[in-house]
């Protein structure tokens, strides 16, 4: 069953007194791109964060982020850098005697240089949180997962009735095919009659000719090769794993027998018919862009 690259997965919960909030999105993307967001004391986690959601995700850009509340009754801590506070001062005293400027250099100009005051980072047991965010990880990655197969199958119906109608048309064609074939070379000797202008001819030639020329605008071939694109495209379809690559790429040949299908008709039925099968695989080519 194919997967949408398009998804979202969340899970809360909490570990080490603190409530997490994990989410997952995930868009399309010719390759496997999974960015991960954390705090920066949890930086360290990133590459295993990353290896988990890499082991459900094969092909998509996978952003995951992960939200910290804080709990309120444990203030966040500030301190003083009093080695860079003495510094200041220093530089500050140097600049007032050299320049001989006026005024003290007091605490409130002192305060004023706000990177003299830091935000305590809270050390946390890394192991301890992993073990805790992991299930957490993973029921969002979970949650990400179902939802990607869910739009799967919603495509998956999509993609069956367009082929259906793409059948349809190819039906249409065939059955064009053998008279189409038989008016063009018909309506080539009459033109070859018309320029000659009652001159003996070859007829044996002329008809050798004709017959050339009214085989290069038969569609048998290009028939055929549509038929065996939409059986495959089909069983791509109940495959497993990522497909998305494949089926584009089928659908590049199927546009490919369409135009020349298109440039070959020789009526204006068949002519219709091959500008509705482009515009069906264009559509189909659309969707597949979000198929993993």
């Amino acid at each position: 069953m194919i997967h949408s690259m398009t998804a979202i997965g969340q899970a809360e919960g909490r570990v080490l007194e603190k409530g997490l909030r994990v989410e997952i999105r995930s868009v399309n993307h010719r390759f496997r791109d999974i960015i991960v967001h954390l705090p920066r004391t949890l930086i360290p986690l990133e590459a295993r964060i990353r290896k988990t959601v890499a082991e459900g995700v094969s092909r998509g850009r996978v952003e995951v982020r992960l939200q910290i509340e804080e709990i309120a009754s444990v203030p966040r801590g500030l301190k003083l850098d009093i080695h860079l506070a003495e510094r200041y001062l220093e530089l500050l005293t140097e600049l007032k005697e050299k320049l001989g400027l006026g005024g003290e250099v007091d605490v409130s100009l002192l305060a004023g240089q706000n990177n003299i005051f830091l935000w305590e980072e809270e050390e946390i047991d890394l192991e301890a949180f992993m073990a805790g965010f992991e299930p957490l990880l993973m029921e969002a990655l979970k949650n990400l997962l179902t939802m990607r197969a869910e739009e799967g199958r919603a495509l998956s119906e999509d993609f069956i009735s367009r082929l259906r109608t793409l059948a349809t048309l190819l039906a249409t064609m065939e059955s064009l095919r053998e008279s189409v074939t038989l008016s063009y070379r018909d309506r080539l000797q009459e033109r070859v009659r018309a320029l000659t202008g009652g001159f003996e001819l070859d007829q044996a030639r002329l008809l050798e000719e004709v017959a050339y020329l009214a085989d290069r605008s038969d569609i048998t071939e290009e028939i055929t090769r549509l038929k065996s694109h939409i059986s495959q495209f089909e069983a791509l379809l109940a495959e497993d794993g990522a497909v998305g690559r494949r089926l584009d790429f089928l659908l590049q040949e199927m546009n490919r027998e369409a135009n020349t299908i298109s440039s070959k008709a020789q009526d204006v039925t068949l002519t219709q018919a091959a500008v509705d099968m482009k515009s069906e695989l264009e559509k189909l080519r659309e969707q597949v862009q979000n198929i993993e």
